[in-house]
């Protein structure tokens, strides 16, 4: 209650800053249908009928398995379910294990069945005033007090009592008698004898009283009980609920978020399902008792390989049968949640991306990219649209010169599926610094032990979604894993574009194309020529020191030797044709860099390394170690390339 109270919180802050921008995040709770037409989607609805007859017309104690993957509707459909057989009159009690994940399975279920048919379903159902067990709870105690009076030590006492009265009482009698005889003095008439006797009679009272008490035993009896623990206490009290506290002939119990729970746990609810609730035996022969399980079946069989502690050699077609068979075991039938068409996902994405209230989401490109990759999931689409609304207000917040969120949207939606989708890749492009999305880093091969860090297959699945999606281009991952621009790339305008030029050297074929071949244009690669157009009408004259702090702060991060070279090429080609200087740091950190990883210097134009590079630097220790660099790398390649003609 208190993190849903910080979350509203949160949205009303949220709200609250972006006035002006209207938004609404997707519900992904379970609902009865569609709010818009009152039915439920890809089908669903005639899933909820076909179990809505097998519920109906099952013997006693049958257990019904609803295959589907996680998101796939499972929790919606049963939702559904529960409002058909109401109309039935068939309770259908929802027990979800995640949420009882860590307590007793046994005793919450019990709980539940029992608070559910009292509190969402009327008398008609549970027999008025039922309670289950106290011992279901805790420990159960009663006492109980027993008075008891000891009659024989009484007699014995109130016979020496009354031998001893008569012995008082006689003399006073025979004095009595004698005073009112002689002397005609009544002393019952006399107001002192009357008063000193009342006196005397309550001080007596409570001698009396503590004397006649010790004839009389008070006795207190505790008895207790335990709580529940054994499982056939568990399922006595199962069968005394239907027969006692049950008003109905078929109860229906569905264990919904079987997924989520642990492999261990899901297993362990599954075999208690078949060993503690399954057996209704002849006690209890009026009530027909129906399980639901929804669950993933892939998932449940990968649980039972880990928690039955299968050989990992026990796989393919041998273990998927044995695993279905075991399975098999436990459900008397089951239903399978039907694959989705991508036309369906494709309309239903498009629905959900208009439900936002976002005019920029209505774009039938965004759609399609979602369910690329979502192409199984309903649930998984409307998280990644949650996301993309969060990440979206952000940006909105933050105006990135260059970026246009009408336009570029796709590439905002491409980036965030990346990182949900490959985040252990994207977590490499970070952390070096590589921000083209065709190159792979490098590191992406490394090994430990003779072991890849990334599987051949999962490189391949990176590069596939890449070719499914490469009529999305981003340009640069920096300003996605940044969401801002500096001061100096705002004043240079498009610098994301222009580094990616630098960056891989494509520059080169840029100048070349401007050069040469402009009046083949037409026929020359568009986006060549769109890149052609961009260099000739970018107008660098006055903003050379924040072209400056821009190469430095990606000379400062590059650690790749090989897109290093590549960068400081495009840097001296860059200068050379706008024909300008940059600031003399640049030229030292060019050198430091070159110093601690020449190795691929001859992969930089040398004319241009002096051109524009040794002739504008000022110290002459720099400049003789800018030559040392060349000559040296220049005579390695002179006796490589010699020794590979001999």
């Amino acid at each position: 209650m208190i993190l849903k109270d910080k979350f509203k919180k949160c949205l009303k802050r949220l709200r609250s800053k972006n006035e002006n921008i209207e938004f609404k995040f997707l519900e992904e709770r379970p609902f009865a249908g569609d709010k818009t037409n009152n039915k439920l989607q890809f089908g669903h609805e005639k899933i909820v009928s076909t179990l809505k007859d097998i519920v109906l017309r099952s013997p006693q104690s049958f257990t019904i398995g609803l295959y589907g993957d996680w998101g796939t509707g499972k929790s919606t459909i049963i939702t559904s379910l529960r409002k058909e057989l109401y109309e039935s009159e068939v309770p259908l009690i929802l027990f979800d294990v995640w949420k009882h994940e860590g307590d007793a399975l046994r005793r919450t279920f019990l709980n539940t069945v029992v608070n559910d048919l009292k509190k969402k379903y009327d008398s008609n159902y549970l027999k008025k005033g039922f309670k289950i067990d106290d011992r279901n709870h805790a420990s159960k105690i009663e006492s109980e007090e027993f008075v008891k009076i000891l009659w024989k030590k009484a007699l014995t006492h109130f016979s020496v009592i009354a031998i001893l009265t008569v012995f008082i009482i006689f003399p006073f009698l025979v004095f009595w008698l004698v005073m009112k005889k002689f002397l005609n003095w009544d002393i019952t008439e006399s107001w002192n004898g009357s008063l000193l006797g009342g006196v005397f009679s309550v001080a007596l009272l409570p001698i009396f009283y503590k004397y006649i008490n010790q004839f009389i035993q008070v006795k207190k009896v505790t008895k207790s009980q335990d709580r529940f623990k054994d499982p056939y206490e568990f399922e006595t009290e199962f069968k005394r609920i239907l027969k006692e506290g049950f008003l109905k002939q078929k109860l229906v119990i569905a264990f919904d978020n079987l997924d989520r729970v642990s492999g261990e746990k899901a297993i362990e609810i599954i075999s208690t399902i078949k060993t503690f609730l399954d057996p209704i035996d002849e006690e209890v022969t009026d009530r027909d008792i129906v399980f639901i399980i929804p669950c993933d079946e892939r998932a449940i069989k990968r649980h039972l390989q880990k928690t039955l502690h299968y050989s990992a050699d026990f796989k393919g077609q041998q273990y998927h049968q044995y695993a279905g068979e075991y399975l098999r075991k436990f459900f008397n039938t089951i239903v399978w949640i039907p694959d989705f068409y991508t036309n369906e996902l494709e309309n239903y994405a498009t629905r959900k991306l208009k439900a936002t209230k976002i005019k920029d989401f209505e774009n039938d490109e965004l759609s399609a990219l979602i369910v690329w990759v979502f192409d199984e999931n309903p649930r998984q689409i409307i998280q990644f649209i949650n996301v993309l609304i969060s990440n979206y207000l952000l940006i909105k917040k933050r105006t990135i010169e260059g970026f246009n969120l009408t336009e570029d949207i796709a590439q905002l939606a491409k980036f965030l599926l990346l990182i949900q989708k490959f985040p252990d890749i994207m977590e490499v492009y970070r952390k070096t610094l590589s921000y083209n999305l065709s190159e792979l880093p490098a590191e992406l091969n490394d090994s430990y032990n003779n072991v890849r860090k990334f599987s051949e297959k999962r490189i391949n699945e990176f590069y596939d979604f890449l070719n499914k999606t490469e009529h999305v281009k981003i340009e640069s991952l920096d300003v996605f894993f940044k969401l801002r621009r500096s001061s100096f790339e705002a004043e240079l305008g498009n610098s994301v574009k222009l580094m990616r030029l630098l960056e891989t050297s494509r520059i080169i074929d840029v100048i070349n194309f401007t050069e040469s071949k402009e009046e083949d244009s037409t026929k020359a690669d568009k986006n060549l020529h769109e890149d052609n157009s961009f260099i000739k009408n970018l107008n660098l004259k006055g903003k050379e020191d924040a072209l400056s702090e821009i190469i430095k702060e990606r000379l400062r991060d590059s650690k790749n030797p090989i897109l290093l070279a590549k960068f400081i090429n495009g840097i001296l080609h860059l200068t050379h044709y706008k024909d300008i200087s940059l600031d003399r740091k640049v030229y030292r950190m060019i050198y430091n860099k070159l110093k601690e990883h020449g190795t691929y210097v001859s992969e930089i134009n040398p004319k241009l390394l002096i051109e524009e590079c040794y002739n504008k630097m000022n110290g002459n220790i720099e400049k003789m170690g800018i030559r040392d660099i060349m000559n040296l790398r220049h005579r390695e390649d002179f006796i490589y390339a010699h020794n590979e003609n001999k």
